[in-house]
């Protein structure tokens, strides 16, 4: 007599292996750091080595200095911040938080995130010559750091977290983005490419993600 003891055990649903979605991460990494990269590139060769370009960018930035002229003496002081303390107690905070939760990856990811953008924004600077001004501007390391934290936090924070905070940071990164402008600091085209070297890294850290899911299902 046949009964569940002796009967094999089968599922009552197929199992499906998921591929973790490695293949998705890998191409939607790649198509991100590209457009990243060309949006930095761009930024300087439209916008700083042209010469018609580089007027329409400080006639812009001069329009936002203008606008916000009264204030910008306090622009200037909450800039003033953002500092090596200020980023690394923040990416304390976020270390905590993700940590709390087992979310360890999410802590490397978000820290590289921080970490590689200033470092590629700094290399820029130091690297790329200067066209009509004393030093080169671009991208701008405020943008690229409060972008970086930004995203950072939104990836160690709860699923239920992200759809609030996502909205406050692009506030914040707005924000900041019109704030270096309106002090002089930063033209728009310095701007665009700090969000460029975000796009560009955040692809790769997606693209290195894709593979090391690809190893591990094997």
């Amino acid at each position: 007599m046949t009964t569940f003891a002796t009967r094999p055990t089968v599922p009552l649903h197929p199992v499906v292996r998921r591929d973790g979605g490695w293949a998705a991460r890998v191409v939607g990494g790649l198509v991100l750091a590209v457009l990243g990269a060309l949006v930095t590139a761009g930024s300087w060769l439209l916008l700083v080595r042209s010469g018609s370009g580089r007027r329409l960018d400080h006639t812009l930035m001069g329009a936002v200095e203008h606008l916000f002229a009264g204030v910008r003496s306090e622009v200037v002081g909450v800039l003033q911040l953002v500092s090596v303390a200020s980023v690394g107690l923040a990416l304390l905070v976020i270390a905590v938080i993700g940590l709390s939760r087992r979310r360890v990856g999410a802590v490397g990811a978000a820290i590289a995130l921080v970490l590689v953008s200033q470092a590629i924004t700094q290399g820029l600077k130091a690297v790329l010559p200067a066209e009509g001004a004393t030093e080169n501007s671009l991208p701008s390391g405020h943008v690229t750091v409060i972008s970086a934290l930004v995203i950072a936090t939104l990836l160690v924070l709860p699923a239920a977290l992200r759809w609030v905070a996502g909205a406050v940071g692009l506030v914040v990164i707005a924000g900041a983005s019109v704030a270096v402008m309106a002090a002089g600091w930063h033209r728009p085209g310095d701007v665009l490419a700090a969000y460029g070297v975000i796009a560009a890294v955040v692809g790769g850290l997606l693209v290195l993600d894709g593979v090391r899911r690809a190893v591990a299902r094997r």
